[in-house]
């Protein structure tokens, strides 16, 4: 008899569920489809989704998420270290900014326009009325982002010119701000780049390209996707420890 924990079966319709897995409670989301075989996946945000036939037995269920079970928390723990945790920010004069992985020191200054220099270490902002908290926030941020567009593109182009050689095509990427990764490549194969990446080096910046290009051919985090990611970039476990020490140092 099936042990799972969660809501009854009906008509098909999505069901929460939980298996126990030692002292952990593995919760997951289960789905009926058309489909012959049953798919287990580990999202980002750490959720867990099962995509089973429509006539799969509970037990049938519970049996493959036990002998699943070790993989899950695998990568629900390399999700949790892939999950970007930057500090808020103030956007005061003295506060340490991170770009490129270094540490830089924000200014700000009176000026006759609006305007942010990078020099000597500092990101330097002028403005008219230095009390407009609000618009230096605004002025930074900005001009992150537009150092982000040009980076991203630079190191991107790279990328994509070792990855056709391991038959992965792209031709283009968004910058676009996510909660709780530094990229993600949807089901549509169009590659995302959060523009807090640009706090880390280079390095690490191809690190989360050459992922996301995994992913347009390798769509989990399975054995091939791992075989491909070694492939195109061997040291790339290096790299994302230096991204989570990028994070860190950002405190």
């Amino acid at each position: 008899m099936s042990k799972l924990q969660g809501t009854a079966r009906q008509n098909g319709h999505p069901r929460q569920l939980a298996i126990q897995y030692g002292r952990k409670q593995i919760e997951f989301q289960l789905l009926y489809s058309d489909r012959k075989t049953l798919a287990i996946d580990v999202h980002p945000d750490l959720s867990v989704v099962v995509t089973a036939p429509k006539d799969a037995e509970d037990e049938a269920v519970e049996e493959k998420m036990h002998k699943r079970a070790s993989w899950i928390v695998h990568q629900q723990r390399f999700f949790e270290n892939y999950l970007p945790a930057i500090p808020p920010r103030r956007y005061v004069s003295g506060e340490s900014h991170r770009y490129l992985g270094r540490q830089y020191r924000l200014r700000v200054h009176e000026g006759d326009e609006e305007v942010v220099k990078m020099a000597r270490g500092q990101i330097n902002v002028y403005l008219t009325d230095t009390a407009q908290k609000g618009r230096i926030k605004t002025l930074v941020v900005g001009w992150f982002r537009q150092r982000a567009e040009i980076i991203f593109q630079e190191r991107f182009d790279a990328m994509v010119s070792k990855a056709t050689r391991h038959g992965i095509e792209a031709e283009t990427f968004e910058v676009r701000r996510m909660k709780n990764r530094w990229g993600s490549c949807t089901k549509e194969g169009r590659i995302l780049l959060n523009p807090d990446l640009v706090i880390a080096p280079k390095m690490c910046v191809d690190y989360v390209i050459a992922h996301e290009l995994c992913h347009l051919q390798e769509h989990n985090h399975g054995p091939r996707f791992y075989r491909l990611l070694n492939s195109l970039m061997p040291e790339w476990e290096k790299r994302r420890e230096r991204l989570n020490e990028c994070v860190v140092g950002s405190n």
